[in-house]
């Protein structure tokens, strides 16, 4: 009686072609790895904005969101700040909001470009340390450049997302 079986060789020249198509896949797996961390990056400094602008209107007081100085093995700390007066600077008295809006790190992976602080306020606006109040997050991912930035609107302090991968015109909308 004869059984049905697979051959040495036939296994082998099916591993091998698993070992192929893996070969091919991974740095794409890889690239797609680094996009998807740097939008989640982009998404937690998101909701730190959207988390300070509630508490400003909830709490009828300004408050600053402030990087504190890039340290070469953390990154960049943002702490976030009740202030004193509804005038917002980052000179004046102020109270940390870590327990309510926790403090958020940002590794040395991503450059940060744009406002030095963001600042809300009790009627819901926004000011910031430059007149285009721009956040914006930067990754190199398998040698493209990926950007991800945030516009904030002074009057009404909502933001607008907008997304630059390698290969197109300029941002776009997320």
């Amino acid at each position: 009686m004869v059984r049905p079986a697979f051959t040495l060789i036939e296994l082998l020249i099916v591993i091998a072609l698993f070992g192929i198509i893996a070969g091919f896949g991974w740095p794409s797996l890889a690239g797609w790895n680094c996009k998807q961390e740097l939008r989640n990056e982009f998404e937690a400094l998101n909701s730190v904005f959207e988390n300070a602008r509630v508490e400003a209107v909830n709490r009828n007081r300004s408050i600053l969101i402030e990087p504190n100085n890039r340290l070469p093995s953390v990154g960049a700390t943002y702490s976030v700040f009740l202030l004193s007066e509804n005038i917002c600077s980052a000179t004046q008295a102020r109270q940390s909001l870590s327990l309510v809006i926790p403090n958020l790190t940002i590794s040395n992976n991503y450059t940060l470009r744009g406002a030095a602080f963001q600042c809300f306020h009790a009627d819901g606006s926004a000011t910031a340390s430059q007149a285009n109040q721009v956040h914006r997050i930067e990754r190199t991912c398998s040698g493209e450049a990926h950007s991800y930035q945030t516009v904030v609107f002074g009057a009404t302090g909502l933001f607008e997302k907008r997304v630059f991968f390698a290969g197109t015109a300029g941002f776009l909308d997320l």
